[in-house]
């Protein structure tokens, strides 16, 4: 009997975007100019070129994903498609930004300007609402309806629904996952990935023995990768649903998270403090390091080495305190739209969210772009299969997951997230204790 696996895959914000949750700028390829599609700094904040046929509406997207990653290259595939289909009535031009971090704080500034993107992208952080309050937002409330709801995963539209109002499409939500060289492991003498934490401080060890850096880390930005080293970590003391409740940072569990984490940033590379995404990333994909904490957008920069590359279920302490195999996940990264006037051209961002969270698009961007969405997904046995070594092992591990947590970054303050990136090059340097960086985390936090 033909088997389907039933994918539900949700949403908490932008990878980068996951690369979202990238932190280096990288530079852009050309675009079909179906597309109309420009780097950032070749136009002014919202404008673009204009290419399509007269008398069609024009919509100004704004988004991170460069057209020389998978998941962008997908995403302009869709859109040209859109564009076509619509030829006439409807036009996407779209601007890039592929360096993550600044074009979040590039979108802020838009919305604070007036000149917000007609359609874009950004990370969803509780903590942080400045968007949905700006007032500048397009609501949705009206258009979702039960078809369109259906869409998504449990939870998306309660989660995105501020005062009342959804100004946000539910769309990309990841797990960051435990990617490792299996060549390197073998190497070092390790014959499978450690079930626990204490047998993966045991495989760093064989690892620097042969002269390989086990983690590939970072300080620098939203330090991604050791903040979901750092998540994985604190969950696997206080359980996932203990951290998924929110409140202060500044408990015992988290301190002695950041006591193991302390422990670990000895078993990373030279580079890592003040490195960013592309550095650490890098350094896995060359082979220096054996391990890396990542989405699934990893995978097209690992094509030379794929069939060296497995992905694990999450270690634990063997307590029980959290089910084995369980992940971490990157924040929503929702669509949203600037507030209009004009009912034809709210009509038509609409029409265009419909058909970039529609069935035939979710599979492509999955399959195609190797991203991971809120909306439902279906899969049959033979399409999993073809789905390539890393994207297949990935569905399958990332599908087994019991249960999950967010990476506590995401959900960190401005104040916070602007203060990490010292106290963690402090915490590797011995400058503060894991207390004291906990401390003044949290404190931040407030």
């Amino acid at each position: 009997m033909k088997k389907v696996f039933a994918l539900f895959i949700s949403m908490l914000m932008m990878v980068g975007l996951l690369t979202a949750c990238s932190s280096g700028t990288k530079e852009e390829k050309n675009t079909p100019a179906e597309n109309t599609e420009t780097t950032e700094d070749a136009v002014s904040d919202s404008a673009t070129s204009d290419t399509s046929s007269e008398g069609a509406i024009e919509i100004n997207m704004y988004h991170s994903w460069s057209t020389d990653s998978t998941r962008g290259a997908a995403l302009d595939s869709l859109i040209t498609k859109f564009n076509k289909e619509n030829e006439g009535k409807i036009h996407i031009n779209v601007t890039v930004n592929p360096d993550f971090p600044a074009y979040q704080e590039k979108v802020k500034a838009m919305i604070a300007t007036d000149t917000t993107p007609d359609i874009f992208h950004y990370n969803f952080n509780p903590n942080d609402l400045s968007r949905q309050n700006s007032g500048k937002l397009m609501d949705f409330s009206s258009y979702m309806d039960d078809e369109w709801a259906s869409r998504f995963g449990e939870g998306d539209i309660e989660t995105l629904t501020i005062n009342g109002e959804l100004t946000s499409i539910p769309f990309e939500k990841a797990g960051a996952l435990i990617y490792y060289n299996k060549e390197l492991f073998e190497k070092a003498g390790i014959t499978e990935f450690p079930a626990t934490w204490d047998g993966v401080l045991e495989a760093c060890e064989k690892l620097k023995v042969i002269g390989v850096a086990p983690f590939s880390l970072y300080t620098a930005d939203d330090a991604w990768y050791t903040c979901n080293l750092l998540s994985y970590i604190a969950a696997s003391y206080a359980g996932t649903e203990t951290l998924n409740t929110g409140g202060s940072i500044d408990t015992p569990e988290m301190v002695k998270a950041a006591k193991f984490l302390r422990k670990l940033l000895d078993y990373t590379t030279g580079d890592a403090i003040g490195a960013n995404y592309s550095v650490a990333m890098n350094n896995f994909a060359s082979e220096k390091t054996a391990m890396v904490i990542d989405g699934p957008w990893l995978i097209g920069s690992l094509g030379e080495i794929e069939n060296k590359i497995g992905i694990a279920s999450a270690p634990t302490f063997g307590d029980g305190i959290v089910k084995p195999g369980f992940t971490v996940t990157d924040a929503q990264t929702p669509w949203a739209a600037a507030k209009q006037d004009d009912p034809a051209k709210e009509e038509a961002i609409v029409k265009f969210m419909k058909f970039i969270t529609s069935d035939e698009s979710t599979k492509q961007l999955t399959l195609e772009g190797s991203v991971f969405l809120s909306a439902k997904l279906t899969l049959s046995e033979e399409e999993l299969k073809n789905s390539g070594v890393l994207l297949s092992q990935y569905i399958t591990v990332n599908s087994a997951s019991a249960e999950s947590i967010v990476n506590v970054q995401r959900n960190l303050t401005t104040a916070a997230n602007a203060a990490l990136p010292s106290l963690l090059e402090s915490l590797a340097l011995d400058v503060v204790t894991p207390e004291e960086f906990i401390k003044q985390l949290s404190a931040e936090n407030e």
